[in-house]
């Protein structure tokens, strides 16, 4: 009872950690919109990705190639005050116009497409790592002109990706767009300089393969747990064999929990694998000290004695690999 009481209390413990961030200091918000302002000149956007590559969970980045165009009525060219705020290495930027200058439509309004092709940071949230879902966004602001003088609209007609568009590992889930207004909260020291500048975002939404938590995570964990609890199958006297078991799936579970962490940037908080792999650790651990206790309990037993401690030995297993699936279970479907 002393050890269900001690796994009921890991357990609870598991389900209550969560990531806890502090909002010190920050200055800025991003607001969404959905008509520009009536002062502002209208400028409308769209993109077509070409191709995701280099997607890299541990420095928060992604390399994109996409095809992005403007169009726009008005003096003001939005293409030589753009600006992908979400961009890294602009060393590394490749943005070519594909005309030499802007194209006269037939309704006036003046048109650019161009080229871009780099390397993104996209914060990305694991907490519910191996099943989470991620957004791969492109932020694009007007660096000069404020929210009044300048105003995104998105082409949502044109827009889109194509049927050949692939991300190694991941499943495609289609795309999102907003139109923004990033107030900085802040005149940057100069009374004369706007605090607030349109903004757009495209995301692209992709989320990981079930096979990839079943077959590649939770399997080989679910091998090891099974080769521990299995010490309860071996009679009680052989306390060397059923020791070693579980100490070595305990070992053995803790090099295969790093091997994923390894690919992870470091967290300060539990994602759902590490949360199965707490409740795998306290089974095992449960299971090592079960063999000791039942090996104590064999000094000087009768026979009906030993049938009592084998007994209580299969019903513990049957118990632990009970709870083990439930436990996963319910870690699952409580994800965020």
């Amino acid at each position: 009872m002393k050890l269900l009481r001690f796994l009921a209390f890991l357990t609870a413990l598991v389900f209550s950690t969560s990531p806890g961030f502090a909002e010190i200091g920050k200055m800025g918000t991003y607001a969404e919109v959905e008509a520009p302002p009536a002062s502002a000149q209208q400028v409308t956007i769209g993109f077509y990705p070409l191709s995701i590559y280099q997607l890299d969970m541990a420095s928060n980045t992604y390399y994109i190639d996409t095809y992005m165009w403007l169009r726009w009525k008005g003096d003001i060219d939005p293409t030589a005050t753009l600006e992908f705020t979400n961009m890294v290495e602009e060393w590394g930027k490749q943005q070519e116009n594909l005309l030499t200058e802007p194209k006269i439509l037939a309704d006036g309004s003046k048109y650019q497409i161009m080229r871009v092709e780099g390397r993104f940071v996209q914060p990305f949230s694991l907490s519910d790592y191996p099943l989470d879902k991620q957004k791969l966004s492109i932020m694009v602001e007007d660096t000069t002109n404020g929210a009044n003088t300048v105003s995104y609209v998105f082409d949502k007609d044109s827009t889109g990706i194509g049927e050949s568009m692939q991300v190694p590992g991941w499943t495609l889930n289609g795309w999102s767009s907003r139109t923004l207004v990033h107030d900085y909260g802040t005149k940057f020291g100069e009374e004369e300089t706007p605090s607030t500048y349109s903004a757009a975002e495209f995301s692209i939404d992709i989320s990981r393969p079930l096979s990839f938590f079943y077959w590649k995570l939770l399997l080989p964990l679910f091998i090891v747990f099974s080769a521990a609890i299995a010490a309860l199958l071996i009679r009680p006297q052989d306390l060397d064999v059923r020791t070693a078991l579980p100490a070595g799936a305990l070992l053995t579970a803790i090099f295969l929990q790093k091997s994923y962490s390894d690919s992870l940037p470091d967290l300060g908080y539990l994602i759902l694998m590490d949360r199965i792999y707490l409740v795998a650790y306290a089974l095992i651990v449960g299971t090592l000290i079960r063999a000791i206790l039942a090996y104590r309990a064999t000094e000087g037993a009768n026979d009906k004695r030993m049938k009592q401690i084998v007994q209580t030995d299969r019903r513990i297993l049957a118990l632990q690999l009970l709870a083990f699936v439930a436990a996963v279970t319910v870690i699952v479907s409580l994800k965020a």
